[in-house]
């Protein structure tokens, strides 16, 4: 009796303490969160240098920014001297990528930003949250976790982020939150798809197609909540789509689609073929009650499929709250690789389960 108490007393503390931080979790790669595959390769915490106004070239690594003032972060601008300024303004730093690190899942941890942000890195945009004007959204409450491209990344040398924020009131800025630079530990992808997506609300069977007119389609970060991306209360239908290269396939005749998890329901097509779906879109109202949203999305297709140039159409069905494709991982990897993948949090799994019910 003593040890079921026990057992109860504890799973009782442990929801406790996840509870209050489940949604906040919900917009990012759900790997970045398992200490135990997870490695830091920086903080970002302390000294940036920072400045208002707004001018593309200070996104470029090369640009002179010894002028600009030093600030603290995690912090508001506000408290930093600057109350009362509302508009864009910048932050900048550099981290050093260690060279055992290269090829690895690498993520940025930013925190908390009010109310919107874009985020570069070596000159490169890796992602952002929120909506600039003149279609204004804030995501001020969101956290910022973005996975950041190999390419990009220069292994043995300073690597530098800037971070494009626009607020409209209040605090401002970079004001809370994990600001670090991490890697994980799972399987790399054989087809990563960290790169632009674009994004429409609706529904239209042709945009499952290879060829289409792309013009109502706008850029948009995978993975976030749609809300986060100036799509704002839209329940219903939407589409997601991004294009990639190959130059040489997968040796394996079977790969797998990491789509992450999903609010609500998908049908996936990869050029213009059907290879997975979750959920009953053409009756969607009747799947209520069934948690959908919690499911990780893991789509097996031949690698014939594969072309030079390929097209990855996603059709996603929201009923309520959130929408969209809100959390990782997300790619392509090899049979092979998969079973590792599950593997390992299978035994990630297993370890949190051993420490939550084993007795002195």
């Amino acid at each position: 009796m003593y040890h079921r108490v026990l057992l109860i007393a504890r799973l009782s503390l442990t929801l406790a303490l996840i509870a209050p931080f489940a949604s906040a979790l919900r917009a990012q790669d759900d790997l970045f969160d398992d200490p135990a595959q997870r490695q830091k390769i920086a903080s970002l915490r302390g000294t940036w240098r920072f400045s208002v106004g707004d001018n593309p070239a200070w996104a470029k690594p090369e640009f002179d920014d010894r002028d600009w003032t030093k600030v603290d972060l995690p912090g508001d601008w506000e408290s930093e001297g600057y109350r009362g300024y509302n508009g864009y303004a910048w932050y900048r730093r550099s981290f050093n990528l260690p060279r055992d690190q290269a090829g690895r899942r690498v993520y940025l941890s930013l925190g908390k930003i009010d109310d919107v942000d874009e985020v570069y890195v070596n000159g490169q945009l890796i992602g952002g949250t929120g909506q600039f004007p003149p279609d204004y959204h804030t995501a001020w409450d969101a956290r910022r976790i973005y996975p950041v491209p190999a390419a990009c990344l220069r292994a043995g040398e300073a690597n530098l982020i800037a971070v494009r924020v626009y607020d409209v009131g209040g605090r401002g800025g970079v004001y809370e939150g994990r600001l670090a630079v991490f890697s994980t530990n799972y399987p790399s992808f054989a087809i990563n798809l960290d790169r632009d997506w674009t994004f429409s609300a609706g529904d239209n069977a042709t945009w499952a197609q290879p060829q289409i007119d792309e013009s109502i389609f706008t850029p948009i970060t995978v993975p976030s909540l749609w809300e986060n991306a100036g799509h704002a209360d839209l329940d219903g239908f939407g589409w997601y789509r991004v294009k990639f290269t190959v130059t040489e396939k997968p040796s394996d005749a079977t790969l797998v689609l990491l789509l992450g998890r999903i609010d609500d329901l998908d049908e996936v097509y990869l050029n213009g073929t059907r290879i997975g779906g979750t959920g009953d879109l053409e009756h969607p109202r009747e799947n209520r009650g069934l948690d959908f949203y919690r499911q990780n999305r893991g789509y097996t297709f031949a690698a014939s499929l594969l072309q030079g140039e390929n097209v990855l159409a996603v059709r996603v069905y929201d009923r309520e709250g959130g929408g969209g494709i809100y959390a990782g991982p997300i790619g392509i990897m090899t049979q092979a690789d998969y079973i590792k993948f599950w593997e390992q949090r299978r035994r990630d799994s297993n370890s949190l389960w051993n420490w939550l019910t084993r007795f002195d």
